[in-house]
């Protein structure tokens, strides 16, 4: 049987210092995925560096309250029905986040970046944590790459595309991605504004409860804790 290969997007940045060295969260990521996928090597799961794209962008203040104005007026209307998100997006927003948001030539170079990495490596899994969900969200949902991806399984994981205020950036509502399928690894005790489920309904997605509450790490973020938890293994890396 041929053995599959993983793409792995991270999530905000500081990351792609550790990609050729194997160590820390990157070794941890490969040697969970090639245990759950029974790969047969370390070769079998690559990761996708993209922290350089940002360093030209620098989020100024002007970017901040553009974001956080154009999220607020529309949670304003729907305040009623989204009891305490005020409270959640006046937490302090990753520059990463509101420049991906704030600057459209950045997620066209990064959505040429995915579709390089997409051809060379032909991965037959994505997994993309946080950011990196966004990221892929918005390379697939674009009109010209509406094919040519239908044997590829996305996995998500800690990903914001179910809070409320990003409706207002982002194709919505979710759209259907052109995908073998696409699996979303939800955390309701996630503090990174990811704790929110995505409200879609598709033939091809299926979004999994993925309940931790990490005495390491207080936002409850980490991806490999997503990659490794049980329903994760039981219902998506099993079946996959």
């Amino acid at each position: 049987m041929k053995t599959k290969k993983v793409l792995c997007i991270h999530g905000i940045g500081g990351k792609d210092a550790l990609m050729n060295d194997n160590t820390g969260w990157v070794k941890d990521w490969r040697e969970a995925l090639i245990g759950h996928l029974s790969l047969a090597n370390d070769q079998d799961v690559q990761f996708m560096p993209f922290d350089s794209f940002f360093k030209p962008y620098d989020a100024t203040a002007t970017d901040y309250l553009r974001f956080l104005s154009q999220s607020f007026l529309g949670l304003w209307g729907d305040r009623r029905r989204h009891k305490g998100l005020v409270k959640d997006w006046m937490d302090n927003y990753p520059d990463m986040v509101v420049e991906f948001f704030q600057h459209p030539d950045l997620r066209m170079k990064l959505r040429n970046e995915l579709k390089k990495y997409i051809t060379i490596l032909k991965p037959d899994v994505i997994y993309s944590h946080s950011l990196g969900s966004l990221l892929c969200y918005d390379y697939f949902s674009h009109p010209e790459n509406q094919k040519r991806h239908e044997d590829i399984i996305l996995v998500t994981a800690g990903s914001q595309l179910g809070n409320p205020g990003l409706k207002y950036h982002l194709p919505y509502p979710i759209v259907r991605l052109p995908l073998n399928k696409w699996y979303n690894l939800n955390n309701s005790y996630d503090n990174v504004f990811a704790r929110d489920d995505i409200s879609a309904k598709f033939d091809n997605f299926m979004q999994i409860e993925t309940l931790f509450d990490d005495k390491d790490d207080p936002m409850n973020h980490n991806g490999l804790s997503y990659l490794n938890n049980e329903h994760a293994i039981s219902k998506v890396w099993k079946q996959i």
